[in-house]
């Protein structure tokens, strides 16, 4: 669990104890500004997933600001728990739950909050059922299916009609609709390549949906993810909306595909060693960056790279007249390549405004992975 030091707003970001994971307030109220904004004028309302960011305070900003279906979605039960206890009462848990000590929890949740659940199997929609059955709750169920992640869903076809009608079919669920999630971008993706494997892939849902209705069942959702592919899924009719998560914080990873939006979390860390021209040492490493998925990026010094990390180090290589910045004691800004890794590692963020410490906020499901 981190230990941060509790430093009185007003205090200058970059007085702030590092490694800190620091928001710009007024950047993240842009981001969600102008995200939102473009569901406004549409059909299609945004559905913000919370797994990102894990933190209510910004939750409840995404709500209040418009443009959304009025409720979130989480991946894991214990964040959906979390965020019940925030006060949200729409959330869609975007994944599957399939154990019988995790039926009887989603349920009891249920009895307090209105809960969605994703289903791709006859087996667990039966095994849901009778939790609810048990529990005197009715759960929202979204046929998932696989819409070209590879990952969770129904294969496209029959067995999606088959799995809608047997969902139909059992007490205790109400069949709400379809979801997939549509892959994201990659770095050297393509964009107009990109744009037509997204359409492509958002099509497959929506065959599938008009299959289902064909077969004369009732279909009131259809959910597809994530941020990356809002442009295509807001002109195609039938979409009902989009599930998003980083465009509040952002990140690197996602940067080029919505270069309108900017960072508004990142890290502040400090210099530590300076020992030849061409090379810093921050107290940033692994376990406050997260660079699995990809190295941060060094902030605003032209010449400097972030390359490589251990458990508590980074190591930012310098050239030309970057050799002569970063001194020891100096700070220095990374944007995360991949915000979830990154924000699962603190606790708070420091949220701040016009360069100065406004509080912190507890990133509240942090760690709630099962």
């Amino acid at each position: 669990m981190e230990r941060p030091i509790f430093q009185p707003v007003g205090t200058p970001v970059e007085e702030l104890d590092t490694p800190a994971l620091v928001i710009d307030l007024d950047v993240m109220d842009r981001n969600i500004r102008t995200f939102q904004g473009y569901f406004a004028a549409t059909t299609v309302k945004a559905r913000p997933v919370v797994t990102s960011h894990l933190c209510p305070q910004i939750a409840h900003r995404q709500l209040d600001a418009g443009g959304t279906v009025g409720g979130i979605a989480v991946t894991t039960l214990g964040e959906a728990e979390v965020f019940a206890n925030s006060g949200f009462s729409d959330i869609l848990l975007a994944n599957q739950v399939v154990t019988v000590s995790k039926i009887r929890r989603l349920c009891a949740l249920a009895g307090q909050t209105s809960i969605g659940i994703a289903v791709d199997s006859p087996d667990n929609a039966q095994q849901l059922s009778s939790g609810a059955v048990a529990a005197g709750v009715e759960l929202r169920v979204l046929v998932e299916i696989d819409a070209g992640m590879g990952r969770c869903g129904i294969s496209p076809g029959i067995e999606v009609v088959a799995l809608a009608q047997r969902v139909d079919g059992l007490p205790g669920l109400k069949l709400n609709g379809i979801m997939g999630s549509v892959p994201g971008p990659k770095g050297d993706d393509d964009a107009n390549q990109y744009e037509a494997k997204t359409k492509a892939n958002l099509q497959i849902v929506l065959d599938n949906k008009k299959a289902m209705e064909q077969a004369g069942l009732s279909i009131e959702v259809v959910s597809v993810g994530g941020a990356h592919c809002y442009a295509q899924a807001i002109k195609m009719p039938g979409v009902t909306e989009v599930r998003a998560g980083r465009y509040p914080l952002m990140d690197h990873r996602l940067k080029s595909f919505l270069p309108e939006l900017n960072p508004a979390a990142k890290i502040l860390a400090s210099v530590i060693s300076h020992p030849i021209d061409g090379m810093a040492v921050l107290d940033a490493g692994h376990k406050s960056t997260a660079p699995d998925q990809g190295r941060p990026v060094l902030e605003g010094i032209e010449g400097g790279n972030a390359t490589r990390f251990s458990a508590e180090h980074g190591i930012v290589e310098l050239e030309g007249e970057a050799q002569n910045k970063l001194k020891a004691g100096d700070k220095a800004w990374l944007v995360p390549y991949e915000l979830g890794a990154a924000v699962n590692q603190y606790d708070y963020f420091r949220a701040a405004k016009n360069g100065k410490l406004e509080g912190f906020w507890p990133i509240s499901a942090r760690g709630r992975l099962a």
